[in-house]
């Protein structure tokens, strides 16, 4: 199998990355929107006309046509030449330390669905479902692979898999943290979009790293979290606006029932929710009164688009960073603290 020294392989990696991150920009622009990934075909979004095929090379085409349709010259968002670069640059760094191996191609795949949760969730506030299961199949699947191949690192635990085990783990953490969130302050202190990328990485990284991962997310959270609240708070003092966002801060929509808390949190632990979400798309009935049954509960929707208080920041591209850096940092961190606690290498 190619090592990932050979310079051939870095290169794949770097091609192979932009046409994903091509890929992830459809992902981003239309799932949160509920359109197709796959038709209609590329086009503008200002004048609708279908791009040509040499108007979609990922990064060249972009800089060739100067971020403006060829056509309306509707700008282009600068936003899909740095997904395409940064998930190149991403899948280079990867195969650099993984290899063309099973692994490689994993944490390739992986790292593809964090890139579309970072942005989607930097824009929208969600992290959809289908990138969220797509990210925890891929876990387990390549957990499932190793136990079956008989590779190091990939042993049951508690008769189950290890990424079961870790994402149910990690799931339970954030599950914990919506408790507290709820009993203490009376709102949700964390959306089940979070949860359910909480799980994804539990079942792909190791348990240590996957933890790792969540106190990497709360440090850079807390320094550019706290950051983008202080820039938001200085420009809502500077304008009259400031004073009608305050009034509308107080009317944040209502916290997740009880009941509703209970129930989602079993399912999450349990996998449940993919179930109800396969049944419901096989129309099977019980999963169709199910999902009225959960509507009926939730609080009623605001008619408004939803505008996020200048206090509101995403927490999903903060998991996702996370995840990167234990994936590539965190291991040799662990490690270190151990040591210098005395506690030897990590496990």
């Amino acid at each position: 199998m190619p090592g990932p020294q050979d310079g051939i392989w870095l290169v794949i990696a770097f091609a192979v990355g932009a046409v994903v991150g091509s890929f992830l920009n459809v992902v981003i622009w239309r799932v949160p929107r509920g359109e197709s990934v796959v038709s209609p075909g590329s086009h503008c979004p200002h004048c609708n006309r279908a791009l040509v095929w040499w108007e979609n090379i990922p990064l060249v085409s972009f800089l060739a046509l100067r971020a403006r349709c060829r056509t309306c010259r509707g700008k282009i968002r600068w936003r899909y030449f740095w997904v395409e670069l940064a998930t190149a640059v991403v899948f280079v760094v990867i195969i650099r330390r993984f290899g063309a191996t099973a692994d490689g191609i994993a944490y390739s795949l992986f790292a593809a669905a964090l890139m579309a949760a970072l942005f989607i969730d930097l824009e929208h506030y969600i992290i959809p479902d289908g990138v969220n299961t797509f990210a925890l199949a891929v876990g387990i699947g390549r957990d499932i692979w190793g136990l079956a191949a008989g590779e190091p690192g990939h042993a049951l635990v508690l008769g189950l898999p290890r990424s079961v085990v870790g994402a149910v783990v990690c799931a339970a953490v954030f599950i914990a943290i919506q408790a507290m969130g709820l009993a203490l302050f009376r709102k949700d202190a964390m959306g089940d979009g979070d949860v359910k990328l909480a799980r994804a990485i539990g079942a792909m990284l190791p348990l240590s790293l996957a933890l790792v991962s969540f106190l990497f997310a709360v440090g850079v959270g807390a320094v550019v979290g706290g950051a983008v609240v202080l820039v938001r708070g200085m420009r809502e003092r500077r304008s009259e606006a400031a004073h009608e966002q305050v009034e509308a801060d107080d009317t944040l929509p209502a916290a997740t029932p009880w009941s509703l808390f209970a129930v989602s949190a079993a399912l999450y632990v349990t996998f449940g929710d993919l179930l109800v979400d396969a049944a419901a798309r096989l129309k099977a009935g019980w999963a169709i009164a199910f999902n009225r049954w959960w509507n009926a509960q939730l609080p009623p929707e605001e008619d408004e688009e939803f505008v996020p208080a200048p206090t509101q920041v995403p927490f999903g591209p903060f998991m996702v960073v996370g995840a990167f850096m234990a994936l590539f940092l965190g291991q040799a961190a662990m490690d270190w603290y151990l040591a210098w606690a005395g506690f030897g290498a990590a496990l």
